[in-house]
């Protein structure tokens, strides 16, 4: 391990000829401009600004990532690199400041403001000379951009721009910055593991990373990278209406603990290992695809969007991990457990409260049920599903009991009320949005009619089913004793048993409606829940 001092301009060439360059596990760059200001008024004012480290290397990583909004040129093979462990921010700053080789990447992340020198405010220590101003707001006779400091070129046609006084304090600053030495300290490494230990304890000290930064510490290499692999994976599942997998690490982490460790607590997600996860993430692949696919083909649940609970792939990825590419395929019994174990948490609001008891429970269970055990910790309450829960609950997409109640009708393969054409299940799950979910007894009639404004009565979910935006606007605001004969003779039968809308249930009143259609959507979910 050696420490030495970096004049500006050397980090400047480094940085260009492509031998500094910032690893993957790196987060983005992510100061704002008043950062980087007064970074350059310590720099100048010989304030310790600390020290940069570096790992250097005579390997080219696989996964690097640019700096700020340049993109790196490919190193020369000759030189050894210097991968930055520690002061990424301050590197970045200063060669945004300074250079003037590279070009911003096409469609940079970050938005780099100039840094220029007011030459004409009074040195304080305290104050800062330094400003990060746009282009409209920066005014040539008092405003020296710092970038071009080491161009001699670009600084002498400026410097011939200024008044002789102006002249003089340019100069000295640019001796200044020439000057002036950036502490560096340097590590020679072949383990990464080792690496990206020194990574994340040297970056506990600073700007505290979150728990998924750190587990991309602790399992980079040279060949894995666990944000593109969870990328890569997000791509893969996104056609399939789960791609949103991929931006929740949060969630993916905890079926990592769950695969690796049998539970999915934030004690359990800290304590994983590197190692472990690049050894088993083949094994978690599986597993999440398996997960999706069982929520996809046995439950209806076409899209993320309208899974009641994120939380319950955690114990369906543990069920589904396996070190078999070509996956783990249940019994028949085992899959009627997981489906009645999927329905019964959904109307008992499981996973509501307590998240971590209820996880922990169904991650044990899972396991049992793999290995032909026990499938009686599958076996959950439902005291909640009664009429009231038809009753009491308004119709909101984001509302888990909505998004419980549409599977719900989903699993009964609708047909819509006028065309009878079947209800296309996956184009509408997958955007989940309201025009395919309309009142029975539509809104404008129950409040000019009836009088019913509530929006509370208006909106129960007993007064909810999949109807085609075509078939709304013929009903418009007609009653269901009217609109019904509408319903095409041969199917009408048919069309209202797939909406679990009993036989004259429509020709009543409104409240008698919703009672009998609510006894009608528990008999139908219960059945769901039974093993």
């Amino acid at each position: 391990m050696t420490v030495t001092s970096i004049p500006i301009r050397q980090l400047l060439t480094r940085v260009a000829e492509g031998e500094l360059r910032i690893p993957a596990f790196q987060r983005e760059f992510v100061w704002d401009p008043d950062r980087v200001q007064f970074l350059m008024d310590s720099i100048y004012k010989g304030f310790p600004i600390g020290t940069l480290l570096f790992w250097r290397t005579r390997e080219k990583l696989q996964f690097d990532r640019d700096l700020g909004p340049y993109e790196l040129p490919e190193p020369k093979d000759q030189y050894p690199i210097d991968y930055v462990l520690d002061g990424q921010q301050r590197l970045t700053s200063i060669f945004a400041v300074f250079q003037t080789e590279l070009k911003q990447a096409e469609n940079p992340k970050v938005d780099w403001v100039d840094i220029y020198f007011d030459m004409h405010a009074n040195e304080d220590a305290q104050d800062s000379q330094f400003l990060a101003l746009k282009p409209e707001e920066v005014d040539d006779t008092k405003h020296f951009p710092l970038k071009v400091l080491f161009d001699v070129t670009a600084y002498g046609a400026k410097l011939r721009q200024l008044t002789d006084d102006d002249a003089k304090v340019i100069d000295a600053l640019q001796t200044r910055f020439k000057e002036a030495q950036i502490p560096v300290e340097t590590i020679e490494m072949d383990d990464h593991s080792k690496i990206a230990i020194v990574f994340e304890r040297v970056n506990r000290g600073g700007m505290p990373l979150d728990t998924y930064q750190l587990l991309a510490a602790w399992t980079w290499s040279g060949e894995f990278d666990l944000r593109s692999k969870f990328d890569d994976l997000a791509a893969e599942l996104d056609d399939g209406g789960y791609g949103e997998i991929g931006s929740d690490p949060d969630l993916l982490l905890k079926c990592a603990a769950a695969v690796i460790l049998n539970e999915s607590t934030a004690r359990a997600v800290v304590a994983l290992k590197g190692s472990d996860v690049r050894d088993n993430f083949s094994k978690l692949t599986i597993g999440i695809k398996g997960a999706v696919e069982f929520l996809q083909r046995q439950c209806g649940v076409v899209s993320l969007k309208v899974l009641p609970y994120k939380s319950m792939l955690i114990p369906l990825v543990r069920f589904f991990a396996t070190e078999n590419e070509n996956g783990f395929h249940p019994t028949g019994e085992q899959l009627s457990t997981l489906r009645a174990w999927f329905w019964c948490s959904c109307f008992s609001r499981r996973y509501s409260n307590s998240v971590d008891t209820a996880l922990d429970s169904d991650i044990k269970a899972s396991i049992r049920l793999k290995e032909h055990k026990d499938s009686s910790l599958f076996k959950i309450p439902v005291p909640g599903l009664k009429p009231e829960y038809f009753l009491d609950n308004v119709f909101s997409l984001n509302a888990v009991n909505t998004k419980t109640f549409i599977l719900l009708l989903a699993s009964k393969f609708p047909r819509s009320f006028l065309s009878g054409a079947n209800i296309d299940l996956n184009s509408v799950l997958l955007t989940c949005n309201r025009t395919e979910f309309h009142h029975i007894f539509p809104k404008n009639y129950l409040q000019e009619k009836l009088g019913i404004t509530k929006r509370d009565e208006q909106f129960r979910l007993a007064n909810f089913a999949f109807l085609s935006q075509t078939d709304n606007r013929k009903i418009k605001n007609r009653p269901p004793a009217d609109y019904q004969n509408d319903l095409p003779g041969a199917a009408k039968d048919d069309i209202l048993a797939r909406a679990m809308i009993p036989n004259g249930s429509l020709d009543g009143s409104y409240e008698d409606f919703c009672k009998v259609r609510a006894d009608a959507l528990v008999k139908e979910a219960l059945i769901l829940c039974k093993m």
